[in-house]
């Protein structure tokens, strides 16, 4: 079965909740090195437990962001295309960093499909709305954002290739 017929019917509810993922210093510093984002706050430990206004390193923003694609493939999203399906990352409607994720927080990531939209035979627009919670914060979000997706599928994919 394709991925846009087992979410059709999730639309507007909640259709997946992850297993925490720790975020861990090693992690954090090798993103910092990915993309040369190298600020204390995120790297010393040292310096933002004593300098620091949350009493350790944080999170990168564009870090929480990336871990989407790890989150969306446990959600069941192709991460691979095949014959007859395939989905491409169309962009963000939205982000929004409401509290910073420190390092050693478990963050969870909750998914609710919020619309489906055909924009040709074969293709569908897919907007997801992810929130990120810890176990420090409880149900207060860490993150929200609108993701778009791109599914396309049967005789669509030949085409978008």
């Amino acid at each position: 079965m394709r991925f846009v017929d087992r979410i059709r019917h999730t639309v507007g509810r909640e259709f997946f909740v992850s297993e925490p993922f720790e975020v861990t210093q090693a992690k954090v510093d090798a993103f910092a090195e990915a993309t040369g984002d190298w600020d204390y706050m995120h790297n010393d430990p040292e310096w933002a437990a004593t300098h620091g206004p949350w009493g350790g390193t944080i999170a990168h923003g564009y870090y929480l962001v990336s871990l989407m694609a790890h989150f969306r493939g446990q959600a069941g999203f192709p991460t691979v295309a095949t014959a007859d399906e395939m989905t491409v990352n169309y962009g963000l409607n939205k982000v929004r960093f409401l509290e910073p994720v420190l390092v050693g927080d478990r963050l969870r990531a909750r998914m609710r499909i919020a619309e489906m939209h055909e924009r040709k035979p074969g293709r569908e627009l897919v907007t997801t709305e992810v929130i990120y919670q810890t176990e420090r914060r409880g149900d207060r979000p860490h993150m929200i954002a609108e993701t778009l997706t791109l599914c396309v599928y049967g005789e669509a994919v030949a085409h978008a290739r």
